[in-house]
């Protein structure tokens, strides 16, 4: 199915999708772009709605996909003309493939017993997407998201965090205070201007919940309120910070080296 105009039910769907948050909720659905992402989505089994070529002789044959997409029988495969696409695409220059998929929020858990992590007015599509990339490298599967931060599910959020979502359990618009209430472990905050040395403090022996805030504005006081300690760590002369994915990398594969 080719389509070309933008009164198109489907392709103003997909439009909604790339540009809304709220859509993205309330449809439980999101887009992602690109083979890799593509055969991630198929590796775990994610639903797929709808498969979207850009119409300028991009092929799933090309691409390699084209059995394992027709082994989901449900699944729609429509033709965007290249202007159509390019306005859905998260990215600029993609392949040309891009699927709208089903994702599910898992219910808020009485109890989190392993590590995780916690952003604070992460706003950044792309650090957000980072982050979930990064926790999910060093083995962390919890990730729970603040009021204040980008949707986890948002296009370019899929986008940079390259299959993390589908590995990870991701909570958002939660409350610094609501963690208290479910954490069983230690709260510590990655703190670029106070706190004990990240490599010279004891610190690891048990789960850990790990707060990182916005760059530039830092954490809010309710999200500072609940750390059990703040960890600073040591940059060279003249350099004040990292960037929040930077630091999140440094601390959380610390702390993959301190469980061996």
């Amino acid at each position: 199915m080719r389509v070309s105009s933008t009164d198109n039910p489907i392709y103003r769907r997909l439009k909604q999708l790339a540009t809304s948050a709220r859509d993205c909720r309330e449809a439980k659905r999101t887009l992602i772009e690109g083979v890799h992402l593509l055969q991630a989505a198929l590796h775990a089994r994610v639903s797929i709605a709808t498969l979207v070529l850009r119409g300028d002789g991009q092929s799933l044959e090309a691409l390699g996909l084209v059995d394992a997409v027709n082994a989901r029988a449900s699944v729609k495969t429509i033709e965007l003309a290249p202007k159509l696409y390019d306005s859905v695409s998260p990215v600029e220059h993609g392949v040309g493939v891009l699927a709208e998929i089903d994702f599910a929020m898992p219910p808020w858990p009485g109890r989190i017993v392993n590590d995780a992590i916690y952003l604070d007015n992460v706003q950044d599509p792309g650090n957000v997407g980072t982050l979930l990339r990064t926790a999910a490298a060093a083995g962390v599967r919890h990730v729970i998201a603040g009021p204040g931060c980008a949707f986890v599910w948002a296009p370019k959020v899929m986008r940079a965090a390259m299959g993390a979502h589908f590995v990870l359990d991701l909570h958002e618009q939660i409350a610094p205070r609501t963690l208290r209430d479910v954490f069983v472990g230690e709260v510590l905050a990655a703190d670029s201007n106070a706190g004990g040395g990240l490599f010279t403090e004891a610190w690891g022996e048990v789960s850990t919940l790990w707060l990182f805030g916005a760059e530039g504005q830092g954490f809010g006081a309710d999200t500072l309120a609940i750390a059990d300690r703040r960890l600073q760590i040591p940059l060279a002369a003249g350099v004040d910070s990292l960037s929040v994915g930077a630091a999140a990398a440094v601390c959380l594969f610390e702390q993959k080296r301190r469980r061996g």
